[in-house]
């Protein structure tokens, strides 16, 4: 197909870097990575979901065959943001220790926020890149 970036499927480091969870040590409250490897591959199948099930129909793939490597992971890092604040938002319960006030799990809303500024840059360029290709179809282009 005309006009397809890299084609490859994005690593769990990929996802890692982008999101700066590469380095467990780094995470200073949890001392692991913040996603599992079965999340990771989820957020994926996820967004190769999303655009096989939105209309137009105009390529149907799994993970391994997306190829915008970007796109994917900006969407499955979408993804994997509104799983965590999924969690944090179940969690989130303040307590008090020593005369002061923790609420460690208070992160849902930042979580959900940047999950959305992804996911919509990823339903934008997906509607785009969509009448695209549908275009070229009509055209005899593809």
């Amino acid at each position: 197909m005309a006009g397809v970036g890299n084609a490859g499927v994005i690593s769990d480091m990929d996802v890692r870097v982008f999101l700066r969870d590469a380095d467990p040590d780094a995470n200073l409250l949890l001392d692991d990575y913040e996603f599992t490897a079965e999340e990771l591959r989820s957020a994926m199948n996820l967004i190769v979901d999303k655009w096989n099930e939105t209309v137009p129909t105009v390529g149907s793939y799994q993970v391994e065959s997306f190829p915008w490597r970007y796109h994917m992971l900006i969407g499955t890092c979408a993804n994997l943001l509104r799983m965590a604040g999924y969690r944090y938002q179940r969690n989130d319960l303040p307590y008090q220790i020593g005369g002061g006030v923790v609420n460690d799990q208070s992160k849902a809303q930042s979580y959900h926020a940047t999950a959305d500024r992804l996911a919509a840059e990823f339903d934008a360029w997906m509607r785009l890149k969509k009448s695209s290709i549908q275009a070229d179809i009509g055209w005899g282009t593809v």
